[in-house]
C-alpha cells in the first residue's frame, strides 16, 4: 500500500499545449479545455473533445496532428479550418404541420453558420412526431446536398416507413392483471396508431401500481404492421387484514362487558382489475369509535378517468359526530402528472348541549355542514409505489365551499344572533416527499406537509387532527386540533435487506389553532425525535418506533411522556 501511494504521488501530470496558426489562435482561445491532464490518454481525450466542439460549431474540417510529448509536456497542433455556412436548407417533403413543430425557419438557414445541435434538434423533433403518430421506423435524410465555397445547401427528406398500429398487451406467466384493464391503464388500445411516448411510459406507469412487480423489461413485438407489448409481471403481496378485539368491564354500567378493538382491511387489485377496497374500524374507548371505507376504480368504462370514493364516520365520545364523504375523479396528464377534481361533503352534529345552557358564546364544537369543490395537481417520480428509495412526489390541492351553520335546539337562540350562518370556506393542502438514495443501503427521506382552513368562524370539528405515527411522531394520536399547520420530516434509513431498515428521524413544525369566535387561539412550535425499525417477516411487516415529542403546551422533552408506536401487519 505504501509503495502504491508513493507511486501515485510521484506521478507527473501532463501539461497540454495546443498550437495553431495565428489566424486560428483567436478561435481556439474561445473554447475552454483542460490545460493539465492526468496522463497522455487524458490529454488526447481533451483534444478530441475540443475537435468535437469545433465540428458542432461549423468547423467541419477541424482536425489535429503532430503530437509531441517530452518531459511531461504535450504539444498538439490543431487546424480548425474555415467555418461552413448554410446557403439553403429547404423543408423538402416534410409536411407543413410537421415542420411547424420544429425550430426550422428557412431564413435561419441562409448565410448563417452551420450548427450541428440545431440540425440534430430538427431531426429529433421530426422523428418524434413520426414515432408518436404510427411511424416508429421513420428516418430523416438529406437530398440535393451541395458544397460550394464552404457553403452547404440541402433538402430535408422524411421516409416514414410502414404505418404501425397497436395490437394488444399480453401478460405472460401469472395473470396478475387482466388484459382489458392493463390496456386501458397504459393507454394502449387495439387498432390505434403506434405512439412511442406511450411505450416510453410503460415502465413508469407500472411502477405506480404497488401490487405488481416487473420481472424483466417489457418486450415490444412487431408483426404484420402491428405492435404488441409483452409484460412479465409477478404479484406483490401487499393486501392487508389485521384486527384485534378486547373485552373490558363496563364501568359505566352495573354489569356487562365493553367491547373495544380495531379492524383493518386493504384489498388491492381484486379480480386482477386494479381496483382497491379498504375498510378501517376503531373503538378504543366506550364512547369513541370511527369507521372509514374506501373504494378506488381505475379507468372507468375504459376511459382515462379514475374514480376514488371515501366515506368516514367519527363519533367523538359524547361530544360530537362527524361524517365525511369524498368523490374524486382523476385524469393522467402524463406519465408522471395527474389532475383531480373532487367534491367533499362534511356534516357534523353536537351531541352534548347541557353544559352550554348558560353560556354567553358559541361552544368550540357546533352543528354545521360544508360542501367543498376542489382541484388537486400531483406529480409522481418515485421509483416504487410501495417502498420508494429514490424520487420525488408532490400533491397540491385547493378547494372552496359553502359552510352552513345549523341552529341546535339545545343551545340558547341568543348565541346565534348576528351570526352569518352561510359563509365561504377555503382549504389548501400541500404534501411533498423526496427520497435520495445515498447508496444501495442508505436512503435519505425528507417531506413537507402543510394545510390551511380559512373562515372567520372555525370550530374544533372543522380542524385538522395531527399527532401520532403518521403525523408528528412523539405525540398521542390526534393530539392537536389545527386550523393551519406546516411540518417537515427528516429521516435517515439504513437498509439491511430489500424491505427492512433502521431509521432515525425528526419531525419539526408549526401548529396554529385559531378558534377566535370562541376566544381560543394557540400557536406553537412542535418537535418530535426518535428512531425505529421496520422489518419483513414471512407473512407481514413489523414496525416499531420510539419517539419523544415536545411543544410549548407540553413543556420540554420528557422521557416519561415518550411514545412507542408498534404493530404487525399481515400481508398476502
Amino acid at each position: 500500500m505504501l509503495f502504491w501511494v508513493g507511486s501515485l504521488q510521484a506521478q507527473e501530470r501532463i501539461a497540454l499545449t495546443i498550437e495553431t496558426n495565428p489566424v486560428a489562435k483567436s478561435i481556439i482561445q474561445q473554447y475552454k479545455y483542460k490545460k493539465n491532464a492526468v496522463d497522455s490518454l487524458d490529454a488526447i481525450q481533451t483534444v478530441r473533445a475540443l475537435i468535437k466542439q469545433l465540428h458542432n460549431d461549423g468547423f467541419l474540417l477541424a482536425s489535429f496532428y503532430d503530437i509531441k510529448l517530452s518531459d511531461g509536456d504535450m504539444m498538439v497542433t490543431v487546424e480548425p479550418g474555415d467555418p461552413f455556412e448554410w446557403l439553403l436548407l429547404s423543408s423538402g417533403n416534410v409536411e407543413r404541420n410537421v415542420i411547424r413543430k420544429t425550430s426550422y425557419r428557412e431564413k435561419r438557414f441562409s448565410n448563417d453558420r452551420f450548427d450541428y445541435n440545431q440540425i440534430a434538434s430538427i431531426e429529433n423533433k421530426i422523428l418524434s412526431y413520426a414515432e408518436e403518430n404510427g411511424y416508429p421506423f421513420a428516418s430523416v435524410k438529406y437530398d440535393s446536398l451541395r458544397i460550394e465555397n464552404n457553403q452547404l445547401s440541402a433538402s430535408l427528406n422524411l421516409e416514414l416507413g410502414p404505418l404501425i398500429k397497436f395490437d394488444s398487451v399480453e401478460v405472460v406467466g401469472e395473470q396478475v392483471l387482466k388484459s382489458k384493464f392493463v390496456t386501458s391503464y397504459l393507454g394502449i388500445s387495439g387498432g390505434s396508431a403506434y405512439n412511442q411516448k406511450v411505450i416510453d411510459g410503460v415502465v413508469q406507469k407500472l411502477r405506480r401500481l404497488p401490487y405488481v412487480r416487473l420481472v424483466k423489461s417489457p418486450e415490444l413485438s412487431f408483426q404484420n404492421s402491428e405492435a404488441k407489448v409483452i409484460l412479465s409481471l409477478e404479484r406483490r403481496p401487499i393486501n392487508t387484514i389485521d384486527g384485534i378485539i378486547g373485552f373490558l368491564p363496563n364501568t359505566s354500567r352495573d354489569n356487562g362487558l365493553l367491547i373495544t378493538g380495531q379492524f383493518d382491511l386493504e384489498l388491492y387489485n381484486p379480480f386482477a382489475t386494479g381496483k382497491k377496497i379498504g375498510m378501517h374500524w376503531r373503538r378504543l374507548s366506550e364512547e369513541t369509535q370511527s369507521l372509514r371505507m374506501n373504494y378506488f376504480h381505475p379507468n372507468v368504462l375504459r376511459s382515462s378517468l379514475s374514480l376514488d370514493t371515501d366515506f368516514e364516520f367519527l363519533k367523538q365520545d359524547t361530544t360530537f359526530t362527524r361524517r365525511d364523504f369524498k368523490v374524486d375523479f382523476s385524469y393522467d396528464l402524463s406519465v408522471h402528472g395527474e389532475l383531480s377534481f373532487f367534491t367533499n361533503f362534511r356534516g357534523t352534529d353536537l351531541l352534548a348541549t347541557s353544559q352550554y345552557e348558560n353560556s354567553d358564546r358559541l361552544p368550540d364544537i357546533i352543528d354545521f355542514s360544508v360542501a367543498r369543490y376542489g382541484i388537486t395537481f400531483g406529480l409522481n417520480y418515485l421509483d416504487d409505489a410501495f417502498l420508494p428509495t429514490s424520487g420525488f412526489k408532490l400533491s397540491l390541492s385547493a378547494s372552496v365551499g359553502n359552510k352552513t351553520i345549523r341552529q341546535n335546539v339545545g343551545l340558547p337562540d341568543e348565541l346565534y344572533l348576528g351570526l352569518d350562518l352561510k359563509t365561504l370556506q377555503y382549504q389548501y393542502d400541500l404534501h411533498v416527499d423526496n427520497y435520495i438514495s445515498i447508496n444501495p443501503k442508505h436512503v435519505f427521506y425528507t417531506s413537507l406537509k402543510g394545510g390551511l382552513i380559512s373562515n372567520d368562524l372555525l370550530f374544533r370539528n372543522d380542524a385538522y387532527r395531527l399527532g401520532g405515527l403518521n403525523a408528528i411522531r412523539g405525540f398521542s394520536e390526534n393530539f392537536f386540533f389545527a386550523t393551519s399547520y406546516a411540518f417537515s420530516t427528516i429521516e435517515s434509513r439504513l437498509f439491511f435487506d430489500e424491505t427492512s431498515y433502521l431509521s432515525v428521524f425528526s419531525d419539526v413544525g408549526y401548529v396554529n389553532s385559531d378558534f377566535a369566535a370562541q376566544g381560543l387561539v394557540n400557536k406553537e412550535f412542535v418537535l418530535g425525535l426518535g428512531a425505529g425499525i421496520n422489518f419483513s417477516t414471512g407473512n407481514g411487516i413489523f414496525n416499531f418506533v420510539y419517539a419523544l415529542g415536545t411543544s410549548e403546551s407540553t413543556g420540554g422533552l420528557n422521557f416519561n411522556q415518550s411514545k412507542i408506536h408498534f404493530g404487525y401487519t399481515t400481508r398476502f
